[in-house]
């Protein structure tokens, strides 16, 4: 398997992140998936085959599934007992990444002589959007020409192409002009004396559930943790984990504010204090005529102050007093005075 290793993609444990099923190739990796990656850098490829990246969440979708191509070229080789070799198109999905088309044991496809047009065409099973692929291609001077006009599609849709007098470098990261959904993938070249299509391999890289990003490097923050957000984009329908905002989802609430979508604001004794940017909670207290976790619950009628951990003391008792001072505004019932009706009057005759 081809070693991608991206370093070490950071994984914040603030909030429970969207579920993600692990690809690792041991279990030990997994059992700590995915606050840990499968594979550290310099360490050897801990990914199931077919999938790549420090938490083998990109998978290349394209290895080994079904392909064609609109003919097959047969050399005269005196090799292994052999006279003829033939170059069919599922060796560009075999899963060997090379650039020498006559590297052993031979793993490029090649198409035949005598066709107006050039294609390989490779069947899919998935509902993913298609953006990102790797080429690998024949990597001999003399006929790289072969590949100018190169075309990418999926399904009948144009995913990138290149100019008549462009072509692509041998190894290619492709991204298709926009995201497209679609059962196959075509690569073709316009015919032409001496014209043929070689392919060494393709890779198309769909995210696993719970990552996007052009890298699938980013870990979905949804508010429900079992919604599969926008591989692209990263978009949660549902909206955002507590203390995450934006499109994406991944950027921090501004202090003072926390929840989903980061729509609560900060209600914290210390008004210069960051409640916590998930639950929205002041070490400090709460300010003034709010409680709960949060500080967002507004005090029982009849209660007032910090945390509402003092009771009003009116001289009508049906009287809901200010929340924040506890004010009464006719006045404090007997035997009390002071704005907050808090001060007995026996014991302000000694103040």
């Amino acid at each position: 398997m081809e070693r991608i290793l991206l370093g070490v993609i950071v994984v914040s444990g603030t909030v429970p992140l969207t579920a993600a099923e692990c690809h690792c190739n041991t279990t030990s990796a997994c059992t700590v998936f995915p606050s840990a990656p499968c594979t550290k850098v310099g360490s050897p490829d801990r990914c199931q085959k077919g999938w790549f990246g420090a938490y083998c969440q990109k998978q290349n979708i394209a290895l080994g599934m079904p392909a064609v191509q609109s003919s097959t070229y047969t050399e005269s080789l005196e090799k292994n007992n052999m006279t003829s070799y033939y170059f069919p198109a599922r060796l560009g999905v075999d899963g060997r990444t090379t650039t020498e088309f006559y590297e052993e044991p031979f793993t490029c496809t090649h198409t035949g002589q005598g066709s107006d047009q050039h294609y390989w065409r490779l069947s899919l099973k998935t509902t993913d959007k298609i953006e990102h692929l790797k080429l690998y291609l024949r990597n001999h001077t003399p006929i790289q020409h072969r590949d100018n006009g190169m075309e990418i599609l999926v399904g009948s849709q144009m995913c990138y192409n290149w100019s008549s007098t462009e072509r692509p470098p041998p190894i290619a990261n492709v991204t298709c002009r926009q995201p497209l959904t679609g059962n196959t993938v075509t690569i073709r070249v316009p015919g032409g004396f001496d014209k043929h299509l070689t392919l060494c391999e393709v890779q198309i890289f769909v995210c696993s559930d719970g990552w996007f990003g052009t890298d699938c490097d980013k870990q979905c923050r949804c508010l429900n943790n079992t919604e599969v957000c926008d591989k692209n984009t990263g978009q949660c329908l549902g909206g955002c984990a507590s203390g995450y905002t934006g499109i994406g989802c991944q950027t921090i609430c501004s202090d003072g504010w926390f929840g989903t979508d980061c729509d609560k604001q900060c209600r914290c004794l210390n008004n210069t204090e960051v409640c916590d940017k998930n639950t929205g909670q002041c070490l400090g207290g709460c300010a003034p005529g709010y409680t709960g976790i949060g500080c967002q619950t507004i005090c029982s009628d009849g209660w007032f102050g910090t945390d509402c951990d003092k009771q009003c003391r009116c001289l009508n008792n049906t009287e809901v007093c200010d929340k924040n001072t506890g004010q009464c505004l006719g006045g404090c019932a007997s035997g009390y005075t002071g704005i907050g009706c808090q001060t007995s009057e026996n014991l302000s005759m000694f103040l």
